[in-house]
């Protein structure tokens, strides 16, 4: 008998039990709405309120702990009667009856309350009511101690079952990770450092810093001490974060190497559903995509199909939905909560509006290892702030006319929503109660019909959110409005981002920051919401040094001056290249900087072989780019932007990648968001400079550096041009095994790379 243990609530159960239907638009704003409408409810009636009841006993030999909340209990009748509360739009065509979950959730926790007070029968209801709490139609019925407690045993059975095989699999797959041993011949030098730092981490329930040199294989550091913590209960699931998909194939392969072993695990990778989603548009409803109509039972079937898998990868969530016609977003949202290892964009998890609420809000004490750390920050921050401009109300409003007509309640509530903007005054930015209620307007007017203002209305959405948090916490937002003669754009920039990170965080079995630049490690620390109790953890690169030639030329590359110096760098890119034959990249701080040389080298050398990357690629250009990269034969100069999908994430070892010039110092444009960032940093972290401009970019200058030297094996040359390297402010944070040479011409430049490879024997 399997002795697994189970705790659950009402509506989970419920859900779980009788899972059916079609995929619809869910409106985060109508979830809002059923909120207001339980405590609108509840504050006119004298019934008590979110009482909490608790059942324990076994199904299906498992000990059974279910919890819930009854939203209203009446006690002023002979038979109590527990009243269930959903919300219901006031022009929505009434029920005949209740929904069958809606119903089954009233009759779980009668018995629950049943049980708990001895009671022989009990009455249960079900209230549609308005989000301003009015009772539009009611169901009652009163039913008999047994009778109820079939009912819900028929719900529980389902699930304990479903339990009792994931406690199964989770036994063998323990016992597998037992024997599991490192997925490499040896270690790295490092390696074992950083998995010990990584276990305890997890058992102790805290944040760890790391910072590792790129190619020291970081993602086997992280991933076999959180399977072995997994296996001995030290944590339920681990969750792999990246900034990009590029990132996700070391852990992929790393995966992959676990199971050659044997060991039986279960992995999943989360992908935006515009990207995975097999139609030619997005319409996620039944009467647009046949994978939306009776998505809910097949959805069923194919979980209890991998279930019966001894282990199950990506591809086999993949293939399950083509063969059983699911749609892969939701399905693999799904496939989420079983997985062992989640493989997803910072997003699903520090993002409030794309968060995984069935993991996250529900408490599951989860490990993260975060990789590429360095980019947290930004992307939290984005997340966290939002922008409404008028020029984009003005484009929707003229769109929505056009289809629904000037005197639909969609067109009058932008109408409204525009001219609160407009009114907002410029010397008084932050009375931004006058834009809630217009806010509320657009996202309550919009229905199914416009789907078509999807991306419009999330935007809005975000905003509305943002929002709330700016007039909540003022002092964590700046709030910046550029007012012109006939447009205006209000953003609201969030300043501090820590906070919000240590709350995500704190409650979990660990979270794993790591990157090849973290650094400084303790003023990264405190920016990413950790405190004096989270470790630091430095790994110096385990690669000889006399393997990276690293030479300084001190050009002028600011703004103002860059016209003037693109010759002399286009001269010092060309004076590294032809030390030898191969493939180089060359990194600049922005596309006109970049489209500015590449003139000039064109020009100039009219045989040069370039790979230029463009703004808005897509996957596919994006795929050809990096494939000239990576073929190992033939000379190839790419050029590529700093902090770009070409200058972090991605693996160039040997002859894919011999040398690269790294143009500027990576700072952020100068502009008021930035500002408004250096003074909050300048009055918390006490370096407003440095954390808004030079940390950001130093790290992408690091990051581009380190796809050059990839193993031990690897030699290559690196050339940084600017001035600023000279400075200490610069140069303190280039890694201790970076070993400059300032270097006064371009013939010192050509100089020193033909003797480099000479010493090494390769020309």
């Amino acid at each position: 008998m399997c002795q697994a243990t189970l705790r659950v609530s009402v509506r989970r159960m419920v859900e779980f039990s009788l899972r059916s239907g079609d995929i619809l638009p869910v409106s985060i704003l109508m979830m809002q709405e059923g909120g207001r409408a339980h405590r609108s409810r509840q504050q006119t009636v004298s019934a008590q309120a979110e009482v909490p009841v608790t059942w324990q006993g076994e199904a299906e030999g498992i000990s059974c702990t279910v919890q819930g909340r009854i939203d209203l209990l009446w006690t002023d009748s002979t038979v109590p009667c527990v009243e269930e509360l959903k919300l219901i739009q006031s022009s929505a065509p009434l029920p005949e009856e209740p929904l069958k979950v809606h119903r089954m959730q009233a009759v779980c926790y009668g018995f629950m309350l049943c049980a708990e007070q001895s009671l022989n029968e009990v009455t249960v209801r079900v209230s549609y009511v308005t989000s301003d709490g009015i009772v539009r139609i009611s169901f009652d019925e009163t039913l008999t101690r047994s009778d109820i407690e079939r009912e819900f045993m028929s719900m529980l059975t389902p699930f304990a079952h479903w339990e009792a095989l994931q406690h199964n699999y989770r036994i063998n797959r323990d016992a597998a990770i037992a024997a599991l041993s490192f997925p490499f011949d040896t270690y790295r030098p490092g390696q074992r450092e950083m998995a010990v730092q990584v276990y305890t981490a997890i058992s102790r329930k805290k944040r760890l810093f790391a910072t590792l040199p790129t190619g020291t294989g970081k993602s086997a550091a992280a991933l076999f001490p959180a399977v072995k913590a997994l296996g001995e209960g030290k944590t339920p699931q681990l969750f792999c974060l990246t900034a990009r998909g590029t990132a996700q194939q070391p852990m992929l392969d790393v995966l992959a190497r676990f199971r050659s072993q044997g060991l039986p695990l279960r992995s999943v990778v989360l992908t935006a559903k515009e990207k995975c989603c097999p139609c030619e548009s997005v319409h996620c409803h039944p009467d647009y995509c046949p994978r939306a109509k009776e998505y809910y039972g097949r959805e069923m079937q194919a979980l209890m199909t991998l279930c019966e898998m001894p282990s199950f990868t990506v591809q086999d969530v993949h293939e399950l939905c083509e063969r059983m016609l699911l749609c892969p977003f939701e399905f693999s949202l799904a496939v989420c909560e079983l997985a062992d290892v989640v493989i997803c964009d910072y997003n699903y998890v520090f993002d409030p509006l794309v968060m995984l609420q069935r993991i996250f809000s529900q408490g599951h004490p989860v490990t993260l290892l975060v990789d590429e750390a360095h980019e947290v920050s930004e992307r939290v921050r984005d997340s966290l702030s939002s922008r409404l401009d008028s020029r984009v109300l003005r484009a929707q409003r003229r769109e929505s006319g056009k289809i629904y007509g000037r005197s639909s309640p969609y067109y009058k509530a932008l109408t409204a929503l525009l001219h609160a903007l407009e009114a907002l005054p410029p010397e008084d930015a932050s009375a931004l109660e006058i834009m809630t209620g217009p806010v509320d307007q657009v996202l309550n007017a919009a229905g199914y019909e416009h789907i078509d203002s999807g991306e419009f209305l999330r935007d809005l959405f975000r905003f509305r959110s943002a929002l709330l948090r700016t007039i909540e916490t003022p002092s964590d937002y700046r709030i910046l409005l550029q007012a012109g003669k006939r447009e205006r754009v209000l953003d609201l920039l969030c300043l501090n981002i820590s906070s919000h990170l240590k709350s995500v965080t704190e409650k979990l079995s660990g979270c794993i920051y790591y990157s090849a630049t973290l650094d400084p490690l303790p003023a990264m620390r405190e920016l990413l919401g950790g405190d004096e109790t989270d470790a630091l953890f430095a790994l110096p690169s385990p690669f000889p040094p006399e393997n990276l030639l690293l030479m300084q030329y001190s050009v002028d590359t600011r703004y103002q001056r860059r016209d003037e110096s693109a010759d002399n760098v286009a001269e010092a890119i060309w004076a590294l290249y032809k030390t030898r034959s191969g493939k180089y990249a060359v990194y600049f701080p922005s596309y006109a900087y970049l489209s500015l040389i590449s003139e000039r080298l064109i020009t100039q050398h009219p045989d040069l072989e370039l790979n230029i990357q463009a703004r808005d690629m897509d996957d596919s250009a994006r795929q050809v780019f990096l494939s000239r990269m990576q073929q190992e034969t033939g000379p190839l100069m790419s050029l590529c932007v700093l902090g770009g999908v070409f200058s972090e994430g991605i693996d160039l070892p040997g002859a894919q990648l011999i040398g690269a010039v790294i143009v500027g110092v990576g700072l952020p444009q100068v502009n008021e968001r930035q500002e408004a960032l250096k003074e909050h940093y300048q009055q918390t972290l006490g370096d407003g400079f440095a954390f808004a401009y030079r940390y950001p970019g130093m790290h992408k200058v690091l990051q581009a550096a380190g796809r050059v030297i990839r193993s031990e094996t690897d030699t290559g040359a690196v050339l940084l041009l600017d001035t600023r390297y000279t400075e200490n402010a610069y140069s303190r944070l280039l890694p201790a095994h970076y070993r400059p040479i300032r270097v006064k011409s371009t013939q010192e430049i050509a100089a020193l790379g033909q003797e480099f490879w000479q010493s090494h024997g390769i020309i």
